[in-house]
C-alpha cells in the first residue's frame, strides 16, 4: 500500500493559531510514508525520579548544537520549573504502546492534533525509528495531523486536551456547526457503548451474533465519522477474536486479513503487528484462544471465492442473504 513517490512528503511551517506544524508537499494516499525519524534521545537511562531533571539536562547538554536547538524549540505545556522535564512531558512518545521508555522525535513532535487525523504514528522497533503514515487521502498543502486524544464526544476530547496539552481544540470536528457537532457527539457516544459491549467476554462467548453485529455497527460509526487510524485494525481484531472463539476459521481468516491491511496503512508492511496478523490469516487456529466453542465451526476454504462485495459483506457479518 502507499505510493512509491520519493519526493519529500512534508515541510515545516507556521500554522495559524498552533505554532509550528507540518504540511503535505504533495498529495498522499492511504499508507504513504510521510516521515521516518530516529529518536533524538530516549529516557531509558533516566531511572531516578529525584534526579530526573538534572540527568535530563546532562543528556541535552551532550547533544550536538542542532539537536539542542531542536529540543529547546519544542513547545512546553508547563513553563517554569523543570523545563527539560516538561518539554519531554509535552512532546515525548513511548517506544511502542507497552513501553515505559519514552523518546523525543523533533519532527514528529511538530505534528499537531486533530480529532479527525489524517496520519498515524507508530514505533518501528526493527528499524529503531518512529514512522508516520497517511491514513486517508491528503491534499498538497493540507496540514498533517495526529490524534492526541482517546476519542469520545467533543466535551470529553476538549476537556482532556485542555488538561493534558493546554489548548482548546478548534479542529474541523470541534468547529462543526452546533447541529452537526451534536450529531457527531451522539454517534461517538454510541461508539463508546458499542466498544464497551464488544469488550465484554461473557457477551462474546454467549451472544456472539450480537457482538459481531456491534462490531459492524461500530465500523459504521467510524466510516461516518471519517476515522481511519488505529481504531480500524483494532476493531477488525475484535471481530477476529469473536470468530476465533467460536472456531470460525473462514471469518477469522477474513478478519485477520482486514486487520493486516488496515495495520499496513497505519504502520507499514514492516510492522510486527502486520506480520502477526498475516500469520493468523494463514493459520487462524494458531491463535492462543482459539476454539472455546464449536458454534461457528468452519474451514478457511469456506471463505466465499466468487461473491461480489455486497454478498461478501453479508457473509462476513453473518447477515441474511
Amino acid at each position: 500500500m502507499g505510493s512509491l513517490d520519493t519526493t519529500p512528503a512534508y515541510k515545516q511551517q507556521a500554522i495559524e493559531g498552533k505554532g509550528q506544524g507540518l504540511v503535505a508537499t504533495r498529495s498522499l494516499k492511504p499508507g504513504d510514508l510521510i516521515l521516518s525519524e530516529p529518536p533524538l534521545f530516549t529516557t531509558a537511562s533516566l531511572t531516578n525520579p529525584a534526579t530526573f531533571e538534572k540527568d535530563l539536562g546532562a543528556i541535552v547538554k551532550g547533544l550536538p548544537k542542532d539537536g539542542q536547538r531542536a529540543f529547546l524549540s519544542l513547545h512546553n505545556n508547563n513553563p517554569g520549573s523543570d523545563p527539560f522535564s516538561n518539554i519531554v512531558r509535552s512532546n515525548g512518545y513511548p517506544l511502542g504502546p507497552d513501553s515505559d521508555v519514552g523518546a523525543i522525535f523533533p519532527l514528529v513532535a511538530r505534528l499537531n492534533h486533530a480529532c479527525r487525523p489524517n496520519a498515524q504514528h507508530t514505533w518501528n522497533a526493527k528499524r529503531g525509528v518512529e514512522v508516520v503514515h497517511a491514513v486517508r487521502e491528503v491534499k498538497e498543502g493540507e496540514e498533517l495531523t495526529l490524534s492526541y486524544s482517546m476519542g469520545g464526544p467533543s466535551e470529553e476530547r476538549r476537556g482532556s486536551l485542555e488538561a493534558y496539552f493546554g489548548f482548546d481544540c478548534k479542529c474541523e470536528v470541534c468547529s462543526l456547526p452546533q447541529a452537526e457537532l451534536e450529531a457527531s457527539d451522539a454517534r461517538l457516544r454510541e461508539a463508546q457503548k458499542l466498544d464497551e459491549a464488544i469488550g465484554d467476554p461473557r457477551r462474546v462467548r454467549h451472544l456472539p451474533e450480537r457482538a459481531l453485529a456491534d462490531c459492524k455497527a461500530l465500523l459504521g460509526v467510524y466510516r461516518e465519522e471519517g476515522i481511519f487510524d488505529l481504531r480500524l485494525p483494532r476493531l477488525d481484531y475484535d471481530a477476529f477474536q469473536i470468530a476465533a472463539m467460536h472456531s470460525d476459521a473462514a471469518r477469522a481468516s477474513a478478519f485477520a486479513k482486514l486487520c493486516a491491511e488496515a495495520r499496513t496503512v497505519c504502520e507499514g508492511e514492516e510492522s510486527e503487528e502486520v506480520v502477526n496478523m498475516r500469520a493468523l490469516e494463514a493459520k487462524p487456529a494458531s491463535f492462543p484462544n482459539w476454539g472455546a466453542t464449536k458454534k461457528w465451526k468452519s474451514k478457511i476454504e469456506d471463505v466465499p471465492k466468487d461473491a461480489d462485495a455486497n454478498a461478501f459483506e453479508k457473509w462476513l457479518w453473518k447477515e441474511a442473504a
